[in-house]
């Protein structure tokens, strides 16, 4: 029984290389995040001008981030780009600033390489998946196995670089707030 499982794992490897990002109710990407700050009692105009301040400092070296602010509503919009190897990964960060609390969203992510944009979907593709969807116009396996492992590792560096995001906004406001 032990080597029929150790078998069934050596089997289906290409299973493995696929990773699951977070989603919505609608089944979009999403990583979302709702803090609470220390300053439990901190207005949301206020806490809203903090976290603007930390999307001018983190995006500074970004000139292509787009960012407006909704001051009525206390909300801020940034579309940027994470430089992944040679791919750009374009997304839309939404900060929303409550008494005491704020909800940062990062949605809308789209891959481009080589004039070729696509939405980044909720699962990185197997092997088999890419070899159907070529629909049998690539026979040679390693080609198609090697394609699956490079979106793996594209999703988990997109992962990685989203939650970085979210973490980083998240000790900037901690700091401040000591």
């Amino acid at each position: 029984m032990k080597y029929l499982i150790i078998l069934t794992l050596f089997l289906s490897r290409s299973a493995f290389a696929q990773l699951r990002l977070p989603t919505n109710e609608t089944g979009q990407v999403q990583y979302q995040e709702i803090v609470r700050v220390p300053d439990a009692k901190l207005p949301a105009r206020q806490l809203m001008r903090q976290l603007h301040d930390w999307a001018e400092y983190y995006y500074a070296a970004e000139p292509t981030a787009e960012q407006q602010y909704d001051p009525e509503h206390n909300i801020q919009f940034i579309k940027a780009t994470y430089r992944i190897d040679d791919q750009a990964v374009r997304y839309t960060l939404t900060i929303e600033a409550k008494f005491g609390r704020y909800r940062a969203t990062i949605t809308d992510l789209i891959a481009e390489s080589k004039g070729i944009s696509v939405p980044v979907r909720t699962t990185s593709s197997t092997a088999d998946e890419l070899e159907r969807a070529a629909g049998g116009k690539i026979t040679n396996r390693k080609l198609i196995e090697q394609a699956a492992r490079q979106q793996a590792e594209l999703y988990q560096k997109i992962d990685k670089s989203c939650r970085d995001t979210l973490a980083n906004l998240k000790q900037f406001l901690t700091t401040l707030q000591k």
